[in-house]
């Protein structure tokens, strides 16, 4: 009977395939459509991203260390992963693997209920949630999985960014997970709450409590 020998030069070529993908490729079609078919203009308009650009990322480009969770990816967001210096760990996390090429080096394909499933405990210093509760975590038993599965993951007293929509949801603050994992909070002469007179954006700013034994 005939044996049949794997290739020993198939993974060798798959891994070289899989690196020009990502080293080559997907950079150009990134570029390609950042410059050419999308436009991120209406949006950048919007008071609360204006707030966002102007008010929390220069604060965040003075962070020289730590590691940093940034929750949800689209083409317009890609543009604030430049803002983080190279010495933090830079985390990004998506559950759609066609949002991947808009996440950084080092990019989770994941649901971010079970984030903590993929990041080690107690290692993250700043999360970045921002437009996630009413856009895909919507009901309040997700919600609260979600700060769970967040707070397994920061380090006590790690800053939590909650951006979400009145519209579209209750206020996360409210629920029972928050108020028990969590503390309201400032950040860096940022208010605890912010709001707009033109949108029903909101962020706020929370941060992690010490886990109890």
């Amino acid at each position: 009977m005939m044996q049949i020998t794997a290739n020993p030069y198939a993974a060798a070529e798959a891994g070289f395939s899989e690196a020009v993908r990502k080293q080559l490729l997907v950079p150009l079609k990134r570029w390609l459509l950042l410059n050419f078919r999308l436009d991120d203009s209406h949006i950048e308009r919007q008071s609360d991203r204006k707030w966002f650009a102007a008010n929390l990322l220069p604060r965040l480009e003075n962070v020289r260390q730590g590691r940093v969770l940034f929750v949800g990816c689209a083409f317009y967001t890609y543009k604030y992963l430049k803002n983080f210096n190279k010495a933090v760990d830079l985390i990004t996390v998506d559950y759609d693997a066609h949002n991947a090429m808009w996440g950084g080096h080092n990019h989770l394909v994941a649901d971010i209920q079970q984030v903590d499933r993929l990041v080690e405990p107690a290692s993250v210093d700043i999360v970045l949630l921002n437009g996630i509760f009413g856009h895909g975590v919507n009901t309040p038993e997700a919600q609260t999985r979600t700060y769970e599965a967040l707070h397994n993951i920061m380090k006590p007293d790690g800053l939590l960014l909650v951006g979400w929509n009145h519209d579209l949801s209750q206020d996360p603050l409210e629920l029972d997970a928050c108020q028990e994992l969590y503390y309201r909070t400032g950040y860096e002469g940022l208010p605890e709450r912010t709001c707009f007179t033109d949108s029903t954006h909101v962020y706020d700013f929370l941060r992690a409590k010490q886990k109890s034994r």
